[in-house]
Parts: C-alpha cells; structure tokens; sequence
C-alpha cells in the first residue's frame, strides 16, 4: 500500500515537472501546430519552426597579408570575434503570433530546440609583390 501511494505521488511530482513549459492553445499555436484543413502541410511547418530556431555564426574574414620581396613571407592578424545572425523570420501562415519569441514558444512545445551553427571562417588573402632593381656599377 505504502508504494503505490509513493508512486502517485512520484507520478504527480513529474507531472507537475513536465507540464512547466506554458505551451498555450492560443491563435499562434493553432496556426503553427494545428491540423484543421487549409494549413500549410505538418512536415513544413516543423521545418519552418527547426529553420527559425537555428542561428548561424559567421566569424569575421580574416586577411592574410603575403609579402614578396626575395623571400616570401606571411602574416596573418588577429582572429576577430564572430557576428552571429538571425537565420529566419516568423513565417506569414504564422500571423497570429506578436513576435519572433511567441512563434519561438510554440516551437519549443513542438519540442524543437534551439541551435547554433558556425560557418566556415571566411578568408581573404592579398599578395604583396614589391619589384626593384639595382645597379652594379655604384
């Protein structure tokens, strides 16, 4: 007796811990995750909610400065900070959500999650070619 009356009341525990997440049935959640017809397919709108929950970092451009002068030689500057940008927006069949954090919302109770992907460093090279001449006869 004394475990089932623990486990209803581990179960009710749980439940309470799972059911913290605020998913709301307002309009925007109709439209985002509903299943009435005329919506956009199920399968798009996830992908839509996966899109606009990942961000993307683009680290700055680094130069690399060559310099040829009878030797060549090579130095690079300083790594700079990433930027970070906003990869989406709040989709049109979506109009009922405020704000970006509302459709956010609804994705999170679809159970999407966010992320953040790091794009390749993008880098430049210039090439610094110096051509003189001298004279033997000085």
């Amino acid at each position: 007796m004394k475990a089932a009356i623990f486990l209803s009341f581990a179960a009710t525990v749980m439940a309470s811990v799972l059911n913290k997440r605020q998913c709301h049935a307002d309009n925007c959640a109709r439209q985002v995750t509903g299943t009435r017809p005329g919506l956009s397919p199920i399968e798009s709108r996830r992908a839509d909610c996966s899109s606009f929950m990942t961000s993307t970092v683009v680290p700055d451009t680094v130069t690399t400065t060559t310099t040829v002068i009878i030797t060549l030689r090579g130095t690079a500057g300083e790594a700079p900070e990433p930027t970070e940008y906003p990869t989406a927006t709040v989709p049109a069949y979506a109009s009922s959500c405020d704000d970006g954090v509302e459709y956010s919302s609804v994705c999170s109770c679809w159970g999407i999650t966010a992320a953040v992907t790091t794009a390749p460093t993008p880098t430049e090279i210039q090439t610094v070619t110096t051509t003189w001449e001298y004279c033997d006869d000085l």
